[in-house]
């Protein structure tokens, strides 16, 4: 996997045109799907050292300077070199004699071309597909590259002249709408992905590619304060998406697709976790099925001292009759029920001290469910739910599919939060309170594990 999950074009395209000198790039899709952004962010990407002209026929210079003011500044660090409707290269007539005037001055050599859309160029010929061929037989003749933006979504005669077609698209989670690219054809490319999920979030274009825990940038946890009516989710951007954090005395239910890995749903439990024990408030857990008290606690201590936590984590491990960890309270059926649960209590007791702290009461769902049922196991969640409203503490739960228990968690909880996977990369929304879908990555500021959430607007 790629090391960096941000990167404004997918690596495709870049290789694309390093590969194919005078190629054109043919950019499909819906109106509104972002083709003009995705354009323009390609042509800054690949005219770094090489200058580029863009083409507006349909947008005059002050609809130009409103919508991509950056593009019209003569001060801006590009070599973007715009035309507007009403200059001489949106008419046709003029096209070919400014092209190569342009490519014959002594300010470097012209290396890509923008057009947008190239139907206002073509369709005022009795003979548009024969326009469109002189205009490709201009460029490819200069060794100058095109990225061709049609307004048509159907198959033309542009798809077999283009030695690259890139359709953007609108796509839905469970009533969240998202848009997406998919290359339908790169001659001479290998494509790792063929699907980029992206956003136009404050106006730009972001795709965002696959990316592992072990290959991104680290850095230090940065923690994040409580407030008096908040416990912090540990990232600034679910935070202000909740409203302030997990409210002091809720309830909340991380629930997780069935394509989810454990690696990606500690995404959104190991900040609050960090956040928690570094405040010196204490965490009980249930670990999900598939999970070790040992794993978990060893991912936490990459983050913080170990020792700094040894008396605030604490899991109850109901597959386990002894233990030598005093970490590790065993809950076993072969154990005596009544002192495990006694020993659980003191726990407790020991995390909230004199003060009477908040602690964190962590349950994996899955895991209670299949020890004691769907009975029991409502009626142990209504029973965390009253405690953590009674002593102010939080409770947290991770649901994964397939639980019997699905509908009667979510109607408990305070906060319920959906994890799904589009095109590999994580990936939430919240069902309590609504939001719209947010992608997962790591800070780009501050390293992993601190994440950003970026809106796939």
């Amino acid at each position: 996997m790629m090391s960096d999950p941000v990167q404004h074009i997918p690596p495709e395209i870049i290789n694309f045109f390093r590969e194919n000198v005078g190629e054109i790039l043919l950019v499909k899709g819906p109106p509104g799907s972002g083709k003009t952004m995705f354009s323009l962010e390609c042509m800054k990407s690949l005219c770094r050292e090489k200058r580029g002209i863009t083409i507006f026929p349909r947008m005059d210079a002050d609809q130009l300077n409103s919508e991509y003011s950056w593009l019209m500044d003569d001060r801006a660090d590009h070599n973007l070199l715009p035309f507007h409707g009403n200059t001489k290269m949106a008419d046709p007539n003029w096209f070919k004699r400014e092209f190569e005037y342009l490519n014959s001055k002594g300010e470097g050599k012209i290396g890509f071309m923008l057009f947008d859309p190239i139907n206002a160029i073509t369709e005022q010929y009795e003979n548009p597909e024969r326009k469109m061929k002189e205009i490709v037989s201009l460029v490819q003749s200069s060794n100058v590259s095109a990225i061709v933006v049609q307004e048509k979504e159907d198959t033309t005669y542009l798809d077999h002249l283009a030695g690259g077609v890139v359709r953007l698209y609108f796509d839905e989670r469970e009533g969240r709408r998202f848009r997406a690219l998919r290359f339908e054809k790169l001659r001479g490319v290998e494509v790792k992905n063929s699907n980029y999920l992206f956003t136009l979030h404050s106006g730009f274009f972001r795709a965002f590619h696959p990316w592992s825990v072990d290959t991104v940038r680290k850095g230090d946890w940065v923690p994040i304060e409580d407030s008096e009516t908040h416990f912090s989710t540990g990232l600034e951007d679910l935070d202000r998406i909740l409203g302030g954090g997990f409210k002091r005395g809720s309830y909340n239910i991380l629930d997780v697709d069935d394509n989810i890995l454990s690696s990606e749903y500690l995404l959104l439990l190991r900040p609050v976790l960090l956040n928690f024990l570094h405040h010196d408030q204490g965490v009980i857990m249930i670990t999900p099925a598939g999970e070790h008290p040992e794993s978990i606690r060893n991912d936490l201590g990459t983050y913080i001292d170990i020792e700094r936590i040894s008396d605030k984590l604490y899991f109850l491990d109901y597959f386990t009759a002894t233990s030598r960890k005093e970490y590790i309270i065993p809950m076993s059926s072969t154990t005596r029920r009544e002192g495990a649960q006694q020993k659980g209590m003191e726990v407790i007791q020991r995390l909230r001290g004199r003060e009477n702290k908040p602690y964190l009461d962590f349950v994996g769902l899955d895991t209670l469910e299949y020890l004691i049922g769907e009975s029991l196991t409502l009626r142990r969640l209504l029973t965390g739910v009253s405690q953590s409203k009674v002593t102010k503490t939080l409770g947290i739960g991770l649901a994964k599919p397939g639980l019997k228990i699905g509908q009667g968690i979510r109607n408990m909880s305070d906060v319920y939060i959906r994890m799904v996977k589009i095109h590999s990369i994580p990936c939430f929304f919240g069902v309590k309170p609504e939001t719209s879908l947010y992608a997962i990555l790591p800070s780009e500021r501050d390293g992993f594990p601190n994440l950003e959430l970026v809106p796939l607007t």
